[in-house]
């Protein structure tokens, strides 16, 4: 039922030759060029013509922490946990949904924020990806808790605010994105998310759109939506 491609959210510049699709491939290889080469093989091998695709990659990160965006900010943190993904990731099949989205990043508007505001708008820190509400990077983020004087720590208008899984009765999607670079004036983030029910997405997506800062900053360019079927039925 949730196999649908998205309607487009207030903000969206969807370019249609870049939107929906019968079937997604995700390639991911140590080598830019082992993943180029696959492509052309498979693309060789089938008589599947290809709609659209898009090159993306991870900055080198030390095992065990977040890569960055090309905002500066980790990407990808509290992400669920195995024992959240049972719940909130995959379904009664062991099956999934993903959601892809190609999110045009204005990078260079970013920067001339600084460092403090660029945090307001995220909602978290930069130097180590914790909330501001305090704790670490893991930890999830308390989007009720106040300073003395009744101002929210973490700002009305911030990124992490709109996405919380407190809005949406603990829900989670599990993130898989990277980075991609198509020269100066087309960089961003393919964002990749698992989850039990795109549903997850489109309210998060209709919180974003209406309230997060982070917006003025990123337009969504492309859009796709698949089912990724339990493992050992078709791959």
């Amino acid at each position: 039922a949730g196999l649908r491609e998205l309607r487009p959210f207030p903000g969206d510049r969807l370019d249609p030759a870049r939107c929906g699709g019968d079937l997604i491939v995700q390639l991911r290889a140590d080598d830019a060029r082992t993943a180029e080469r696959t492509a052309a093989r498979l693309t060789a091998r089938t008589p599947l013509r290809p709609r659209w695709r898009q090159a993306g990659f991870l900055p080198p990160t030390p095992p065990g922490e977040t890569p960055r965006n090309l905002l500066g900010f980790k990407d990808g943190s509290a992400n669920p946990t195995p024992e959240e993904c049972e719940r909130w990731v995959w379904d009664e099949a062991d099956g999934t949904f993903l959601v892809v989205r190609r999110i045009r990043l204005r990078v260079e508007e970013f920067a001339r924020l600084d460092e403090r505001r660029q945090e307001a708008v995220v909602g978290r820190r930069r130097a180590d990806g914790a909330p501001l509400d305090g704790g670490r990077e893991d930890d999830d983020v308390d989007i009720f808790a106040k300073t003395p004087h009744g101002r929210y720590l973490t700002p009305l208008g911030s990124h992490v605010r709109a996405a919380s899984p407190r809005l949406d009765a603990g829900a989670r999607m599990l993130r898989r994105g990277c980075s991609y670079d198509d020269g100066p004036d087309d960089r961003g983030l393919l964002f990749l998310a698992f989850m039990r029910d795109p549903g997850l997405f489109v309210r998060v997506q209709r919180r974003m759109a209406a309230q997060d800062e982070l917006s003025r900053f990123s337009e969504h360019r492309g859009s796709a939506v698949a089912y990724v079927p339990p493992k050992g039925l078709w791959w």
